[in-house]
């Protein structure tokens, strides 16, 4: 099965430049699945709706939300 390149900043239209820059800028990188996602920016921009919604809300803490998709990932042998 192919696999889509990871697209990086310098690759991307400006909308997705964006994207990155804000990630940049928040956390120091784009995560891979964003960059997969750059590919298609509409779907991108809905990607990163959702995420914020999953990461910023409820009573769980964002850096135990990131260790359960860093754990799910191994489990599935998936690269987070």
């Amino acid at each position: 099965m192919g696999r889509l390149p990871r697209l990086e900043r310098d690759q991307v239209g400006p909308e997705a430049r964006a994207i990155y820059d804000t990630y940049l800028k928040e956390r120091g990188n784009v995560p891979n699945a964003f960059k997969i996602f750059a590919h298609l920016p509409s779907y991108l921009t809905t990607m990163i709706d959702h995420y914020r919604t999953v990461m910023f809300t409820g009573s769980v803490p964002f850096q135990r939300k990131e260790l359960l998709f860093l754990h799910v990932s191994r489990l599935n042998a998936c690269r987070y």
